[in-house]
């Protein structure tokens, strides 16, 4: 951000180096829609890699976001402070499967609407989608698989998922469960 605002977004905001942080302190929907789509093409560009080169198999599609998910999050050189992985695990689920990603974004627009609070509907979202995933048959979830998988195994991923977000969501996530940051 320095390179287009002037801005450190390191020291400024949430701190976060992610999408809506770069939106937030920039105000520029420009650098935020840039940020984002660099960050899930780096998630496409994992899972879709380990696929090719390593043989395709769901599990190593898998490892490998979720490997890119935690570097994204706690990248060493930015002292453990990176995003909240939103975007990656998105492009990166368009290399596996893309029933998370199309269930989170519904219900996180759902919620968005509702509570008129973006980390609010992060969480929200985050632990809703594996829930409807369970729900929902089979035969949607692999309608739109890419990897080689079954829907049983995207169900527990999407778990491992939502677990990752809900780390990175953490400090939120706590304030919301200690009802400083109320729900309405």
């Amino acid at each position: 951000m320095r390179c287009w605002a002037g801005i450190d977004i390191r020291k400024t905001g949430s701190g976060n180096v992610g999408a809506f942080n770069s939106y937030d302190v920039t105000q520029s929907k420009h650098v935020g829609i840039v940020v984002g789509l660099l960050d899930g093409i780096k998630g496409f560009a994992v899972a879709f890699t380990a696929g090719q080169i390593i043989g395709g198999s769901f599990w190593i599609q898998s490892a490998a976001l979720c490997g890119a998910l935690i570097g994204h999050n706690y990248p060493v050189w930015l002292r453990f402070q990176g995003g909240r992985g939103l975007a990656p695990a998105a492009g990166g689920m368009c290399a596996i499967g893309i029933s998370y990603t199309i269930i989170w974004c519904g219900t996180w627009f759902i919620a968005f609407k509702s509570i008129k609070d973006i980390l609010k509907a992060n969480i929200v979202a985050v632990i809703l989608t594996p829930l409807v995933l369970l729900i929902i048959p089979s035969t949607w979830i692999e309608a739109v698989m890419v990897s080689h998988g079954s829907a049983t195994e995207y169900r527990i991923f999407s778990f491992i998922m939502s677990g990752i977000h809900i780390l990175s969501h953490w400090q939120p996530f706590k304030e919301l469960i200690q009802h400083k940051y109320s729900v309405t």
